[in-house]
């Protein structure tokens, strides 16, 4: 069985800046041998807040999720303390399984606008290609009488047809 997903606990430093984000700073302690001394370390998290429900000075608890951006790949799980307003006068933090089951119906949603677009532009394959003459078949067809070709391959043609002539 998989083991859950690290949580860190850590304060909203930055919120309102950014449209779902904000900046949450966890700290960790760490040993320095030469000194024989522990030392608080600080690391800034840019983290996903869908409802836009934080507030600078909240204690939160994130989890490592999807990437919603190059920089964004944590997650708000819950709100430990808040810091301002009330938590009822907010908008609810989703959880993670709200979270993932939106992601999948946008994913289903864009899969199935591509499908219709595909069968529009009436592609055979899967793949938004359709199935047209070969590059040999075409070769053919210009030996056989003129066609618009592009540059290389109408360099190639004439020099064939040069040859053969």
């Amino acid at each position: 069985m998989p083991s859950p997903p690290q949580t860190l606990c850590g304060t909203v430093i930055s919120a309102g800046k950014m449209m779902k984000t904000v900046k949450v700073r966890t700290t960790k302690q760490v040993y320095n041998s030469f000194l024989r001394k522990h030392f608080t370390a600080h690391q800034s998290h840019l983290v996903s807040d869908p409802n836009s429900s934080l507030r600078e000075g909240d204690v939160v608890r994130i989890a490592p999720g999807w990437r919603a951006s190059k920089h964004i790949r944590h997650v708000v799980t819950e709100i430990v303390a808040p810091w301002g307003p009330a938590l009822e006068e907010r908008p609810p933090v989703p959880s993670m399984e709200a979270l993932a089951d939106e992601r999948r119906a946008k994913h289903e949603a864009k899969r199935e606008r591509s499908l219709a677009a595909r069968q529009r532009a009436g592609a055979s394959d899967g793949h938004g290609r359709d199935e047209g003459p070969t590059l040999k078949e075409r070769h053919t067809d210009v030996i056989g009488g003129p066609e618009v070709v592009g540059g290389e391959e109408r360099v190639m043609l004439e020099k064939d047809m040069e040859v053969r002539q």
